[in-house]
């Protein structure tokens, strides 16, 4: 038999997403206030940025449904991400070191965060079949049945406990039929109870 649990849990929360924004923000702000005050060559550029973290702050603090909006977001990451290359290229250019390092810091940020967001949408599952046990976005992405002591799906949670006492623990989207799955894990470990080394009864 094969079982293709989908998780309910989100690989990106929205308080994640939010954080970033905030750091953008103040970052932003921050710059801003530093060019328009001590700048005499581009004071404009930084009451432009001033502004911009402003309102971008404001949206994340007023706004943070539209700020989070799965449509909205990834423009907002991408205009995010413009401006900060753009700081940071200039910063190099003037020699200036920590904003070129500070800005060339959230410039990578802000590009995973564009990459791991889009893959946020995608639905995880926990797979289960003859084999074992593969599991989503963890270190140990497969569990042979031989290293599981026993698994239990109560209430939309599904539990593996392992033999060596590493417990892995998720929230389940529907699964009527649990009595049957917990059976066909519990003959699956039962079968292969015996080949675990002596150290692991």
């Amino acid at each position: 038999m094969v079982y293709d649990l989908p998780l309910v849990d989100e690989k990106v929360k929205p308080h994640q997403v939010t954080t970033l924004h905030l750091v953008c923000a103040f970052a932003f702000i921050g710059t801003g206030v530093i060019i328009a005050v001590y700048n005499y060559t581009i004071p404009m550029w930084g009451m432009a940025l001033l502004i911009m973290g402003v309102l971008l702050l404001g949206m994340t603090i007023f706004k943070n449904n539209l700020v989070t909006n799965k449509r909205v977001n990834p423009g907002l990451r991408i205009a995010e991400l413009a401006v900060a290359i753009v700081i940071a290229i200039y910063s190099g250019i003037q020699h200036w070191k920590f904003p070129t390092g500070m800005f060339s810091a959230l410039s990578v940020g802000l590009a995973f965060a564009i990459f791991w967001e889009r893959r946020s949408a995608v639905t995880l599952y926990v797979h289960v079949d003859d084999s074992g046990i593969r599991l989503p976005v963890v270190r140990r992405r497969f569990l042979p049945w031989v290293e599981v002591e026993n698994v239990v799906m109560r209430f939309g949670t599904l539990t593996i406990n392992c033999v060596d006492n590493h417990f892995f623990q998720w929230n389940i989207n529907g699964n009527d039929d649990y009595e049957i799955f917990e059976a066909f894990c519990a003959a699956k470990i039962e079968e292969n109870r015996g080949k675990r080394r002596n150290d692991d009864w």
